[in-house]
């Protein structure tokens, strides 16, 4: 239902003539459809399933032998199929070996669903077939949103954004990141590939709910659609673009005539840039993964940590983000959280509270990032520090309250 009101909303914009793209023509250009090869028709389709094996090898409805089995044959396929195409070092292609396994696993979902002996593998066929489908609608929805966004070129908030950052940390956090991932172009390729792989840690996250939902305070695709309609809304109240977008690549070479220049909004550099820096919802569904997965095995929950971490890393370090828009993600995700969690009544203390918290600090950045407001505050650096470990450590705390009231 939330998939289909996204839908409707993108498709109605383009009807009214207020959006460039329609989805249906987002998903063409995803799968190169105006390319002439056909080759490349099938790589970029295969690649819109890259997660599904993470999807199939928690599952607890097939023998191990099962789902390793079509995996393992899935990516035999792309392995062939790299050697027969010519692709040039198909060895280092490893996506696309996950893109057969994808393949496969979907092909399974499909003929448990229709064909397994045993009513429950036609049900979980059935179920995680659907939720495939639902995770690809989801991408595609997204990245038309991000195109609108791009479109519209409304001015941004990245001067204020960058003040406030230095002000409140003492130096530019992601001026030094950015200088960090250029001094070591293997840490910066690694962080790029660590970034792209969040739909995939999403995808391992709802693996793991397939095989044990009862562990989890509330549902994997809840909290996606959830983040998705509430990060829409504050891009359009705080449009943050990030400094790669802003401030071009030649970022940080003129950080100090930046940090001098008189509060206001600013315009971005040509192409695609799109207002959904702030706050950083890729940091938020990195963290929704962590506390989906805390009743999990201690591995399980410090494989999502580090990711987490590394996420918070690489959105600095490409570009893509302030230190600020990562501390404002917190009480950000502690909104959604209240929203989505289940078996817990309006009425306890515990899920308003949260709610209302997460909305009032966000709230209170809006007002923070506005020109005037920002050039005022940065000659305050104690309190500004203060305001965003506050921002933490409230969000922390107000969900583990929430949290153990649930369980």
């Amino acid at each position: 239902m939330a998939l289909t009101i996204a839908l409707a909303a993108l498709y109605g914009a383009w009807l009214a003539g207020q959006a460039p793209l329609a989805p249906h023509t987002i998903l063409a250009e995803l799968l190169y459809l105006s390319e002439p090869a056909p080759l490349d028709w099938v790589v970029s389709f295969a690649g819109l399933w890259q997660f599904a094996p993470l999807l199939l090898l928690p599952a607890p409805w097939w023998t191990r032998r099962q789902r390793w089995g079509v995996v393992a044959t899935g990516a035999a396929l792309a392995a062939a199929f790299l050697i027969a195409s010519g692709t040039p070092q198909w060895w280092l292609y490893a996506y696309m070996y996950l893109a057969g396994a994808g393949l496969a696993a979907i092909a399974f979902f499909a003929h448990q669903w229709r064909l397994a002996p045993q009513p429950t593998q036609r049900a979980a066929g059935g179920y995680l077939l659907g939720a495939s489908l639902l995770f690809c609608g989801f991408g595609v929805a997204t990245k038309t949103y991000l195109v609108y966004s791009s479109a519209a070129a409304t001015p941004v908030l990245d001067l204020g954004a960058l003040q406030l950052d230095t002000a409140a940390f003492g130096f530019a956090p992601s001026a030094w990141a950015i200088e960090l991932a250029r001094a070591s172009p293997a840490l910066r390729r690694t962080l790029a590939i660590v970034y792209e792989l969040l739909p995939l840690a999403m995808a391992a996250a709802f693996g793991l709910e397939a095989r044990a939902p009862h562990r989890l305070p509330f549902g994997t695709l809840k909290g996606i659609l959830a983040c998705g309609f509430a990060a829409a809304a504050m891009y359009a109240i705080t449009p943050v673009a990030g400094p790669f977008y802003v401030f071009g690549p030649g970022f940080p070479q003129q950080l100090g005539a930046l940090l001098q220049a008189p509060a206001g909004w600013l315009g971005t550099q040509p192409g695609f840039a799109p207002r959904n820096a702030f706050p950083s919802y890729h940091l938020a569904w990195a963290l929704l993964a962590v506390i989906l997965t805390l009743r999990f095995h201690g591995a399980v929950r410090a494989a999502f940590g580090v990711y987490a971490a590394l996420i918070a890393l690489a959105t600095l370090a490409l570009g893509e983000h302030y230190l600020i828009d990562l501390v404002a993600a917190f009480p950000a995700l502690l909104a959604v959280a209240a929203v989505c969690t289940e078996r817990l009544a309006w009425r306890e203390p515990e899920r308003w509270q949260a709610l209302a918290a997460g909305l009032a600090f966000y709230l209170a950045w809006a007002v923070l990032l506005q020109p005037a407001v920002a050039s005022a505050a940065r000659a305050w650096p104690p309190v500004l520090t203060a305001w965003c470990i506050v921002n933490v450590a409230a969000s922390a705390l107000l969900y583990r309250r929430l949290a153990a009231r649930v369980q």
